[in-house]
């Protein structure tokens, strides 16, 4: 053979496959971020909607809520990111398979493994943003989501005064009003108790009023409009005033008590941190604890890897069945994947078994399960292990939609 014919075939393969590798990279790209958009925002939804009652029952702010929302955003990231990924793929190679595509780069000498290889980037580049994810990013914003809650519905007066409710702005100092203007800061009907350290009390009513912060939140000003006093002295007759005008400044902090610290859970601990907390576990965090969340961890992130092996094998039997049933197949896989996974957690973290054999064993049979998928379909493309499930949902697609359609009419 021609050495020289050989090395420019050589270079036309890889420039070849450089374009077809770009070519599905774009494909998957769209799917995969469409995905995420309908994904994430719904898992935020069903958490905003219980946040949303907080603001309501707790009187929180919404500037606490949103923060909150955003402390959560890994936490549903994480839960997001497998399904997006799977789908993302399996489009792509679902549309290719549908319409010939797969079987002319096939033809021309590309293998499945080959024309995979892009897919199979993106689990790569995934599973390694998961490990930043689920070991650092995660158990930081969990840690801040629960402060940001107490400080939320445990946290000091934030100058708002409940009409008819007595607020309680310090031990020495109560305020109430029968009417409030909230977004002004305008009372009326004010009354006001102060007590000072030597005994002096001083009861102040007026008939409207303005509470405030100043702009750097340091001090809390409270003007009074046509106002009564009486003030009471240890030993004295009490006295009476009346003014057209009383200003009053104090202090104001708003540091909240503070929360405790990092590190009471294994899921507020960062991978690292649990690696040199298995060294020296404490009572309050146990060695079986922090194993177990270290391996799950380690295993969703290491899960990511396996969309792809477990999409394009799902994704060609679109051509010979109806393109949803490969997806649902698929989504039921990885649910039952991850939940089996949360279950082996679970009970290490209780102590009733050991986390990391079965972790793992739930883990190799999910990666026996997707490799073999993989191969069967890189061998004999015309043919796909999960095909007699897909024609069997086939079959029964008529009965389950009668089904449906009887107990619709039935409720």
């Amino acid at each position: 053979m021609n050495p020289g014919r050989a090395a420019s075939g050589r270079a036309l393969d890889r420039l070849l496959g450089g374009i077809i590798s770009r070519y599905l990279l774009s494909l998957a790209a769209r799917p995969f971020v469409g995905t995420l958009a309908i994904v994430l925002p719904a898992l935020l939804m069903e958490r905003l909607l219980r946040l949303f009652d907080l603001v309501a029952s707790e009187d929180v702010p919404a500037l606490s809520v949103v923060r909150m929302l955003v402390d959560l955003l890994p936490h549903y990231l994480g839960l997001a990111l497998p399904a997006a990924l799977f789908v993302g793929i399996y489009a792509v190679v679902a549309k290719l398979s549908a319409d010939n595509e797969l079987d002319a780069l096939q033809n021309a000498g590309l293998s499945l493994f080959r024309i995979s290889r892009p897919f199979l980037f993106m689990g790569l580049v995934a599973s390694v943003l998961g490990l930043g994810l689920y070991g650092e990013l995660q158990p930081l914003s969990r840690y801040a989501y629960r402060a940001a809650f107490q400080a939320a519905t445990q946290g000091s007066w934030d100058a708002t005064v409940v009409p008819g409710e007595l607020i309680r702005v310090s031990h020495r100092l109560t305020v109430t009003a029968d009417k409030v203007n909230r977004f002004g800061g305008r009372l009326s009907r004010v009354l006001i108790d102060q007590r000072s350290a030597n005994g002096v009390e001083k009861l102040t009513t007026a008939r409207t009023g303005r509470v405030q912060l100043s702009r750097d939140g340091s001090e809390l000003s409270l003007v009074l409009h046509g106002a009564t006093q009486l003030e009471t002295r240890p030993g004295r007759e009490p006295g009476s005033a009346q003014t057209p005008l009383v200003s009053m400044n104090r202090p104001f902090d708003l540091l909240l008590a503070r929360f405790r610290p990092r590190g009471a859970d294994e899921r507020e601990m960062t991978s690292s941190e649990i690696a040199r907390a298995e060294k020296h576990p404490s009572p309050a965090v146990p060695l079986h604890r922090l194993q177990a969340e270290w391996n799950a961890r380690l295993a969703r992130a290491l899960a990511l890897l396996l969309m792809p092996v477990l999409a394009v094998p799902l994704g060609l039997s679109a051509k010979r069945a109806r393109r949803q049933y490969g997806l649902v197949v698929g989504i039921v896989l990885l649910v039952l994947f991850f939940h089996l996974l949360q279950l082996a957690q679970s009970l290490g973290s209780a102590g009733l078994a050991d986390a990391r054999p079965a972790i793992w064993a739930v883990m190799a049979s999910f990666t026996a399960l997707s490799v073999w998928l993989f191969r069967r379909a890189g061998r004999d493309p015309g043919r796909n292990p999960i095909d007699p499930l897909l024609a069997l949902l086939e079959r029964l697609r008529p009965a389950i939609g009668r089904h449906a359609a009887q107990t619709g009419a039935a409720s």
